[in-house]
């Protein structure tokens, strides 16, 4: 190790460098930055030659802070707004459009969810109507599983007291639920 040269560690040169932890680790091991292995009771890292980076030396001054040479603007993304601070009536002027260009979409948006909300509903009571189904298959089939009496045995054969046979009830929920 050179005695005099400057190390860091890799969050160090992360933060210097503006990128993630894992790249800085990344490009030690492939030799891009000159590095040796150090062992810490945390486990393994680097000491990094800061000179490998790339990056000057930060040399501090006395000299005070600069003021800036340029006014700042309000909106930096956009160099054609001029450079004074909105005033309270263009700030009320600017809400004013804001909204007249958003009420058309906030309305289409609560019709679309009362469209959401009824169509929950719809599914809901299709729910219960495949569950109340269901329950009444497993019903005709245990029945057909295990005739305890001999008017079970009528139920158990796919006629019941109005002569409806099983099929004839499944071809019904078939057609309430659009299968036919």
């Amino acid at each position: 190790m050179d005695e005099h040269a400057e190390y860091i560690s890799i969050a160090e040169a992360a933060m210097l460098l503006g990128i993630h932890r894992n790249t800085v680790r990344n490009r030690v091991k492939a030799g891009r930055y000159k590095a040796h292995k150090l062992l810490t009771p945390q486990g393994e890292t680097y000491a990094i030659e800061r000179e490998s980076l790339g990056v000057p030396l930060a040399t501090p001054t006395n000299a005070p802070a600069q003021p800036l040479s340029r006014p700042v603007r309000h909106n930096p993304d956009n160099p054609s707004q001029p450079t004074a601070l909105v005033s309270l009536e263009q700030q009320a002027q600017a809400d004013a459009i804001v909204q007249r260009l958003l009420a058309p979409f906030i309305a289409e948006l609560g019709t679309v969810r009362e469209e959401l909300g009824q169509a929950k509903a719809e599914r809901d009571d299709l729910r219960r109507r495949v569950e109340h189904a269901e329950a009444e298959r497993d019903r005709l089939t245990a029945a057909q599983a295990a005739p305890a009496a001999p008017g079970a045995l009528e139920e158990a054969s796919g006629t019941g007291s109005s002569g409806e046979s099983a099929a004839g009830f499944w071809a019904r929920v078939r057609r309430v639920f659009g299968g036919e």
